[in-house]
């Protein structure tokens, strides 16, 4: 009798729980896209002064400290305000403004204890939703009026040393974001054997660093470049809570947050065994694609962006270009180890690149069509997915292992020329940059350089008229100050044309008038009080 010994099968694992997974990797994607959610910041816009204490060229006995009280919250390390004794001309306050009871959106500054008669004069600056300066200047009287010498002086040019930090640290962590997700898709739907390999978990581990290490650097010095500071003051740790006051620097914290439910979807990824069919590689695959969606999206929060920005649209772009970028990078880097090239993996690639770059095309033509924020990113898009597209049809021809090396090489150098040349020309084009003060994307010249308010006096009280030129129209803002304020109703009318005014706040009110063409017209102001008693109070307005 012949006994003939069986050998020992590898166990092949069994799906189990399909519908557990499902559930638990949804779960997760949602903790990702909640976590950016609630911890990212709504763009506030650009501030607007409402009112001065004192007021412009009021006459006063001897104030304490100078408030400015603005439509919105602004952040005050990121502020600066500088005032001109009336004696000599000399700098009186070198301090940074601080928030008066806890109101976000008053600044102000001391006076110093010993104050001249004379005309104070005011200048103040703070960062527009683009990271432009926002400043005006006004003066007021002490006892009596004397014509002041200047205004103060602020600059407000950037830092070259704090610039190649901040843009650096962006940069970085953004390529690493990139870099990362296409790791993570790579080893969960295309090749999940190289999971295995040391050379894989140390990629990722570094790009995770990376990011994190990029994005704590931008938050650091993100304040020094928001209020142009030279790097000598860089470490004023004011700065930093300004930063993280800001809406940049809020959504740069989401990113970390998000990043602690994509962690964690990170590390049960390398730690589980590889999937073993192709309907799991496409759920993880999945799973990987919406976690990484939602780290990404803090590109585009965390971008200066003005009020109401991104749109729903704009949002899907850039993150479609972003992830259409990821999977062919982090394919492109571990095709350059032995371990991933195996026949199948990198026919699974060569058919995903093809995928991506069809995507990273649409995504390159909805910014030509939406006429993204950086004009030359889509043209860069455009040929990056030509080059890819080439790459995956060549592989897809001739799938020889041995080549793949040399051919991922060369489209990996490809891919950087062009993203190193599409970065350069974004770089020199201020007009293309968020971060620049050239003349695309600027706030209106109304917002930069902000008139004072109009200090009118009605009865015993006042009220501050802010009125802005817009396109085709004026923004009319009223506040009436004093406890009387909120009790009063004020109607508006432009000429004979009237202006509808609405109630935003306790004694402030806000309306839009149709610009009438140039000249000099007048604006009337009817103050209703809690008594009945009303007043008409008249401002010229010039329309240019």
């Amino acid at each position: 009798m012949t006994v003939v010994k069986e050998r020992a099968r590898p166990a092949v694992p069994r799906p189990r729980g399909g519908a557990g997974r499902i559930v638990a990797l949804v779960l997760l994607v949602a903790a990702c896209w909640g976590a950016l959610l609630a911890t990212t910041p709504p763009a506030t816009g650009d501030p607007v002064l409402l009112t001065t204490s004192p007021g412009s060229t009021e006459v006063v006995k001897s104030p304490d400290a100078v408030v400015l009280t603005f439509d919105r919250p602004v952040p005050a390390e990121l502020a600066t305000i500088r005032i001109l004794d009336p004696a000599d001309g000399s700098q009186v306050v070198f301090t940074r403004p601080f928030h008066v009871d806890g109101r976000e959106d008053v600044l102000s500054v001391l006076m110093p204890k010993e104050r001249h008669e004379g005309s104070y004069a005011v200048a103040w600056t703070v960062p527009s939703s683009r990271l432009e300066p926002v400043s005006g200047s006004f003066t007021f009287d002490v006892s009596y009026p004397i014509k002041p010498d200047g205004v103060p002086d602020i600059e407000t040019k950037r830092d070259p040393v704090v610039a190649a930090v901040h843009l650096t640290a962006r940069t970085l962590a953004v390529a690493a974001m990139v870099l990362l997700a296409g790791l993570a898709f790579f080893v969960a739907a295309i090749g999940p054997a190289a999971v295995r390999a040391n050379a894989t978990r140390r990629l990722i581990k570094i790009a995770w660093w990376l990011v994190v290490g990029g994005t704590l650097v931008a938050l650091a010095s993100f304040g020094p470049y928001a209020a142009w500071v030279p790097w000598r003051e860089a470490f004023d740790p004011r700065l930093l809570a300004g930063a993280v006051e800001s809406d940049a620097g809020g959504a740069l914290l989401a990113r970390l947050a998000t990043l602690v439910p994509a962690t964690l979807g990170l590390a049960l990824l390398v730690k589980s065994p590889p999937a073993a069919t192709a309907a799991d590689r496409r759920l993880r695959g999945a799973a990987v694609l919406g976690c990484a969606s939602a780290v990404l999206a803090t590109w585009t929060f965390a971008d200066p962006r003005p009020l109401g920005a991104p749109s729903p649209l704009e949002l899907a772009v850039d993150v479609g270009l972003l992830v259409a970028l990821a999977v062919p990078a982090g394919g492109l880097v571990l095709l350059r180890y032995p371990v991933a090239r195996h026949q199948h993996t990198v026919s699974r690639f060569a058919r995903s690149v093809l995928g991506f770059a069809a995507l990273l095309a649409l995504a390159g033509t909805a910014q030509v069509w939406t006429g993204h924020r950086l004009g030359w990113l889509p043209a860069g898009a455009l040929a990056l997915a030509a080059v890819l597209a080439v790459f995956g049809w060549l592989v897809r021809r001739r799938p020889v292992k041995a080549r793949i090396g040399p051919r991922a090489i060369a489209v990996a150098g490809a891919a950087v020329v062009i993203t190193v040349a599409t970065a350069t020309l974004l770089a020199l084009d201020p007009g293309q940059s968020a971060h620049a003060q050239g003349p695309a994307g600027r706030a209106p010249a109304a917002i930069r350089q902000q008139v004072a308010p109009a200090r009118l006096g009605y009865g015993t009280g006042a009220l501050d008229l802010v009125v802005l030129p817009a396109a085709d129209r004026l923004d009319v803002r009223v506040s009436v100050l004093g406890p009387q304020g909120a009790g009063t109703t004020v109607t508006a009318a432009l000429g004979r044309t009237p202006v509808p005014l609405d109630r935003a706040g306790p004694g402030y009110w806000t309306g839009r008038a149709s610009a009438l063409g140039p000249g000099r017209w007048e604006l009337a102001l009817t103050l209703r009080a809690g008594d009945g008693r009303t007043q008409t109070v008249k401002q010229p307005i010039d329309v240019r």
